[in-house]
């Protein structure tokens, strides 16, 4: 298994010094690059035209855990995790397309056939939530699941939380999202990265407008 170390996202200023209203984690699943390519040529074009900006804020991920406040160093995070990352395997993720709800996002929770969830994600899911949940800080912050009660259910946004203010746009942008004329994503990609992520905002209001990130961690599935 491949570990990355620490890295700073490129033109992301750091501070320093923090504090836990500053920060949040975030643990994800990293698709195949041409997955990624997709996403972000979609997000883009959402933020060009609508202004849409929240799930192009972050790279493009499945959400295995997120907002996760914590006092726990990030020597300690890492060490939690990689009681979960350390020799998993590498198996295959399905995308089954755009689907909405608040907003808009890849479906990838299912397994082939596309009728059952994929047991082998929601396993992953289910240990990093187990691994993390006892070093959580409960917080309210705006539009977010806490750690707790949060559900994996796995996605790729593609619009989201500014829907959930304000939906009045939702028809246009799901009539725009099925004309654009982008490769579309994969139907598969094997489950090869796992990263986590530091990111820092003001939690209070519409966070994903002025939210910076920073690159942690990487492990590498075999």
């Amino acid at each position: 298994m491949g570990v990355v170390g620490r890295e700073t996202a490129a033109l992301i200023p750091y501070r320093e010094s923090l504090t836990l209203t500053d920060i949040r984690y975030g643990i994800f699943l990293r698709p195949d690059a041409a997955t990624c390519w997709n996403v972000t040529q979609v997000t883009f074009a959402l933020e060009r035209q609508f202004g849409l900006v929240s799930a192009g804020a972050f790279p493009p991920h499945a959400t295995l855990i997120g907002n996760l406040a914590t006092d726990a160093s990030e020597n300690e995070l890492t060490a939690a995790l990689e009681t979960v990352f350390t020799g998993l395997r590498r198996f295959p993720v399905y995308n089954s397309g755009i689907v909405r709800t608040v907003g808009y996002h890849y479906d990838v929770n299912l397994d082939k056939s596309g009728l059952l969830p994929n047991g082998q994600l929601n396993a992953v899911a289910r240990g990093v939530k187990d691994a993390v949940l006892p070093l959580s800080v409960p917080v309210e912050d705006f539009i977010v699941t806490p750690v707790a009660d949060y559900e994996f259910s796995g996605h790729l946004g593609l619009a989201s939380h500014e829907l959930a203010v304000d939906e009045s746009l939702a028809d246009q942008i799901g009539e725009f999202l099925e004309s654009l004329p982008v490769e579309p994503a994969p139907a598969s990609f094997d489950a090869c990265w796992y990263s986590l992520f530091e990111f820092r905002s003001d939690w209070s209001g519409r966070w994903w407008e002025g939210m910076t990130w920073r690159h942690v961690r990487s492990w590498e599935a075999a």
